[in-house]
């Protein structure tokens, strides 16, 4: 059998537990930055309890798209898959019961992920110099938009506002011509920070097997994404700023998205002498100009292969590429990412039957492993919806005091709002879940 054969093999035939199974994770955060943390954790693993104030909760489940569109069966389209493989708990922190209810769940907990405005849970009780009290092993994580400490840290942050301070959105769009700078889309100020915050975790998680101590994790969001720039190293050592560069790579021989004869929009980035050199063979004007490197020389090439691939289809730009070994690739839509057969079979656009929403589709886990199969078993829910299920299989309490701690409002449901409903059609006398006398992963 050949390496990739056997490579398929290995994670097609994945049998193993998770490797985050039994760490328990408390999430108490909103919108995008801190959900994302520990549904990254779920997908390895870790069983996740997310925790809302009732009856609203996470506010970025009311954020409609374009004038009201981006809601399926009540709720966000986004907010199903950032929030998949959690239990969600209704609980009024504010009130010294629900104060007491995190406090038992935190005591159980091995890491705490919160992304409220800094110094807000402390106020709480729910900081971390409490919660190391009742819990010396504990890991807590607090991500905000620069930190919990430091002259910015009480000023609030947003996916745009990370993009900006960390420079990135300046050596977006063109150096002359259009005087532009870009936002990037779909939020990489809060995916690209959250998904750094895993690594942080897992290596904490290792720290106190050796050591047996909790620790506290900072996690500034512009601070993040700035160590995915270079920008200002290479600001240090040149004196120079690194110029915008549109579509140009200026590290690659050639590189650049073009618009073809069939109107359709192609990348293409020759990386080597020997990609460079096939190019040339077809491109007029690349012919002699390899080796130059400077930005006059940079456009001249980009513009050659611009003229070029504008008198082709985009099939015969991929002809060409396979054939001669240049990397060329069609810029794909949503809907044929949506349809792409390749995506289907890694599992990376995942179609999953939730036993609420039914038949979604959502990205899979983040990568393939050959020990464990990772997976994404069922999407958000509203507030409070495994209210019963937590508060009486995990934490023990009788069935009776839960409905008093209902009655008196310290726990509580959602209120209805488009963004925070069951499906139309649910019932809460027909789910077991709902009732706490099945859990989500029981068959």
């Amino acid at each position: 059998m050949s390496y990739f054969g056997i490579i398929e093999n290995l994670i097609k035939n994945a049998r193993g537990p998770p490797p985050l199974e039994g760490v328990k994770v408390v999430e108490f955060s909103h919108y995008i930055l801190g959900p994302n943390i520990p549904r990254l954790l779920a997908q390895l693993g870790a069983e996740v309890i997310k925790i809302e104030p009732p009856p609203r909760g996470d506010r970025w489940k009311y954020a409609s798209m374009w004038g009201g569109k981006g809601f399926y069966k009540g709720m966000r389209i986004d907010y199903l898959y950032l929030n998949s493989n959690k239990y969600f708990v209704g609980i009024d922190f504010k009130k010294e019961e629900g104060r007491k209810l995190v406090v038992e769940l935190a005591k159980r907990a091995d890491v705490f992920v919160e992304n409220m405005e800094p110094g807000t849970l402390d106020k709480y009780g729910l900081g971390y110099l409490q919660l190391r009290e009742v819990n010396p092993r504990l890991i807590y994580v607090s991500a905000s938009g620069y930190g919990n400490w430091g002259p910015l840290s009480k000023l609030p942050s947003y996916d745009i506002i990370g993009q900006a301070e960390s420079g990135m959105i300046d050596i977006t769009g063109w150096e002359d011509g259009v005087n532009e700078a870009y936002r990037l889309p779909d939020y990489p100020g809060d995916w690209l920070p959250s998904t750094m915050a895993v690594s942080a975790i897992i290596a904490a998680l290792i720290y106190r097997e050796r050591t047996g101590k909790g620790q506290y994790i900072d996690l500034s969001q512009a601070a993040s994404m700035q160590r995915f720039m270079y920008h200002f190293t290479y600001m240090s050592l040149t004196g120079s700023r690194l110029k915008r560069s549109g579509f140009i790579d200026p590290s690659a021989y050639v590189s650049g998205v073009f618009k073809t004869a069939d109107g359709k929009f192609a990348a293409l980035a020759a990386m080597t002498q020997r990609q460079y050199d096939a190019l040339a063979e077809v491109v007029p004007g690349l012919r002699g100009l390899r080796e130059a490197r400077d930005a006059e020389s940079l456009w001249r090439k980009y513009e050659a292969v611009k003229a070029w691939a504008s008198g082709k289809t985009l099939d015969e730009l991929l002809e060409f590429g396979k054939k001669a070994g240049v990397p060329i690739q069609p810029v794909l839509n949503d809907k044929e990412v949506l349809d792409d057969p390749w995506r289907a079979e890694r599992g990376s656009v995942l179609k999953i039957r939730d036993r609420l929403y039914g038949e979604i589709v959502v990205p899979g886990p983040i990568v393939k492993m050959s020990g464990t199969p990772l997976a994404v078993k069922w999407v958000a829910r509203p507030v409070g919806y495994h209210n019963k299920l937590v508060l009486t299989r995990k934490l023990g309490l009788p069935p009776a005091e839960v409905e008093r701690l209902e009655r008196e409002g310290v726990v509580g449901y959602w209120d209805g709002q488009l963004g925070n409903m069951p499906p139309p059609g649910w019932s809460a006398e027909s789910d077991p879940v709902f009732r706490g006398e099945k859990d989500e992963v029981e068959p």
